[in-house]
């Protein structure tokens, strides 16, 4: 056997033993045998996709590494002040002048690259910003670019049917009086954000463009919560399956995904917490003093959203100790059943081979009724054993 055969055959029989496993720090985690964390990134790598399209090109180049095409490139652009807003299904660069308002630029789907490049030359968008912006697949963070902010997380939602994470990246690049978001899907994520601006609603036309970054910011993290209220169901709801049916293959199924789902949940937002920090400290003149408090508020909320990931690990932890449990309350049902029919038989065993051995001085070998007795004998034996393990509930 070869030595790669020798390895397939190890992850196949080490993935029912797959385990997260947590630091003294419960920050870290690491898997049981260096073949299931194998296992676990080529598994993970079907879920992110690779970038090798942009091998070799200089920093700067703008190639869109993301599945979606620009047939439904979109561009909304919402201009507002205290008193009035002016908003139109298309892009605006003119509004950009305007120094009595905020302009937000809402850009969807962003595989369009030339109309991409288009905005980042009107607003002066730094290209490393565009290439991050066009990259899907970066992690949460802040940069700042000569005084403007950009700053890049991702949407998620959630398929409870097949235990999916969906991620969508957007992009907002801030200045002076403007706002450009840049969404990945072509969804309205961002249509109760706007319906603030539109009808006036809270602080936001009162308020500059940093507080409009905030807004959006929060507007998706919220959104988390909800990711993380309907994960906590999802436990609940297979510990109390595994509870009432017993286990099955179909619930060791459901306890990989929702390991699977933490752990992706938290590769999302652990980066988030830096990047809010860095936002806190973010200096510009366009920036309002007073937006700090709410800024913080969001670090606040990834905080609490950290403590319910904790709190998640530790349930699909004894959701799948319960798990095992239950297995091997089963296996242990099945061993007594086959113990007791075993021992059982022992005795009849003995009988019928005593009386087997045909030997010629066996007086009860020539008896006219000698087979019934042995049989009504064996048969009461049985009944005698069955009545007292029953009274010791061993069966």
């Amino acid at each position: 056997m070869s030595n790669f055969t020798n390895f397939v055959f190890l992850c196949a029989n080490s993935s029912r033993e797959l385990k997260f496993r947590r630091s003294n720090d419960k920050k870290s985690q690491y898997f049981q045998t260096p073949a299931l964390f194998i296992l676990f990134i080529v598994d993970m790598s079907k879920k992110y996709p690779k970038h090798k399209h942009k091998k070799g090109l200089p920093p700067g180049t703008l190639v869109y590494t993301g599945t979606r095409t620009h047939e439904n490139f979109s561009v909304l652009s919402l201009w507002y002040n205290p008193e009035h807003y002016e908003m139109e299904d298309s892009y605006q660069p003119g509004w950009g002048k305007r120094n009595d308002g905020v302009l937000w630029v809402d850009i969807r789907n962003v595989s369009n690259v030339e109309q991409i490049g288009k905005i980042g030359t009107d607003f002066n968008i730094h290209p490393l910003a565009l290439e991050d912006i066009l990259n899907t697949q970066q992690r949460p963070k802040v940069e700042d670019y000569d005084k403007d902010l950009f700053f890049v997380l991702h949407n998620l939602q959630l398929d409870l049917v097949n235990k999916e994470l969906h991620s969508e990246q957007i992009s907002i690049y801030a200045g002076a009086h403007f706002v450009l978001s840049f969404e990945e899907d072509v969804e309205d994520t961002l249509m109760s954000v706007r319906t603030r601006a539109i009808e006036g609603l809270g602080r936001l036309r009162k308020k500059g463009p940093g507080y409009l970054v905030y807004a959006i910011l929060d507007t998706i993290i919220d959104n988390y919560f909800i990711i993380v209220d309907d994960l906590d169901n999802a436990i609940q709801d297979l510990e109390h399956a595994i509870h009432t049916k017993g286990a099955s293959q179909e619930n060791k199924d459901e306890i990989y995904k929702l390991k699977r789902l933490i752990y992706r949940l938290n590769h999302r937002l652990r980066p988030l917490r830096d990047a809010l920090g860095r936002f806190y400290h973010f200096e510009a003149e366009w920036m309002d003093e007073t937006d700090k408090p709410y800024i913080r508020d969001l670090a606040d909320h990834v905080a609490k959203l950290f403590d319910s990931l904790d709190i998640h690990r530790d349930l699909i932890s004894g959701v799948e100790a319960l798990y095992q449990a239950e297995e091997a309350n089963r296996l242990n049902n099945v061993m007594r059943l086959l113990t007791v029919i075993s021992t059982i038989f022992i005795p009849l065993s003995f009988i019928a081979g005593l009386y087997g051995m045909n030997f010629d001085n066996m007086p009860e070998l020539h008896w006219k009724h000698g087979y019934f007795y042995i049989l009504g004998g064996m048969f009461s034996l049985m009944v005698t054993m069955l009545v007292y393990f029953k009274r010791k509930d061993w069966i």
